[in-house]
């Protein structure tokens, strides 16, 4: 059972809303192999398509500090405007 949670909110430039979506979800790949992350889903706003969200479930608090600091967080923060 998942025991801790993350929610990020990005607000992308007007008209850019879908590639934003599009490069957070590519990090896929690295949050499959981590072992603690239990949940993860992008989810573009119906209301706002420029909002998106990216939410997280851990197995512990640990799982959430390691994902923060691995691959798919530095891909994201590394390749979203």
């Amino acid at each position: 059972m998942s025991t801790t949670a993350g929610l990020i909110s990005f607000k992308a430039k007007p008209g850019k809303g879908e590639q934003v979506a599009e490069r957070i979800a590519a990090a896929l790949p690295h949050v499959s192999a981590e072992e603690g992350t239990t949940h993860w889903l992008v989810i573009r706003s119906d209301a706002d398509p420029e909002t998106i969200f990216l939410v997280d479930l851990f197995s512990s608090t640990h799982a959430r500090e390691v994902h923060m600091s691995g691959d798919a967080a530095k891909q994201i923060f590394a390749t979203v405007p």
